[in-house]
């Protein structure tokens, strides 16, 4: 009987350890996923504050509006892009977006043409699992 007790209590050990990995794997990926939301939100809402900086710089004719307005035209690519570049696998709703996106796109293209993420909006994206 006194080589079970330090088996058994081996055994919990070990398979608390097991629990305590898993989870901790688990809290990691959440926390990813939460700085990537956060990092996200951030962003959108520095490109909504050049957006109002913006309109004031055009109601008072400042010669940095064309500048600021490409750097906006910028971030608003940027942010699209890593919007759609990673939908889930069953995504389905993503791919009917997409497939009509590009159907409006292919009837406008003279009006797509002007705005340059939409192009990279409708192409396939490289998925990864």
């Amino acid at each position: 009987m006194q080589y079970y007790i330090p088996l058994v209590l081996t055994a919990i050990v070990t398979i608390s350890t097991i629990i305590y990995t898993f989870y901790s794997i688990q809290l990691w990926r959440t926390t990813r996923a939460a700085a990537e939301i956060a990092r996200q939100a951030a962003f959108g809402n520095l490109w909504a504050e050049l957006n109002r900086y913006l309109e004031i710089l055009r109601q008072q004719g400042a010669p940095e509006t064309a500048f600021l307005q490409k750097l906006s035209n910028l971030l608003l690519e940027y942010m699209i892009i890593r919007l759609v570049s990673y939908p889930s696998q069953k995504d389905q709703d993503y791919e009917e977006f997409r497939r009509k996106t590009l159907a409006l796109v292919a009837e406008n293209q003279a009006e797509a043409a002007k705005i340059p993420w939409v192009a990279r909006m409708v192409e396939p994206q490289k998925r990864r699992y």
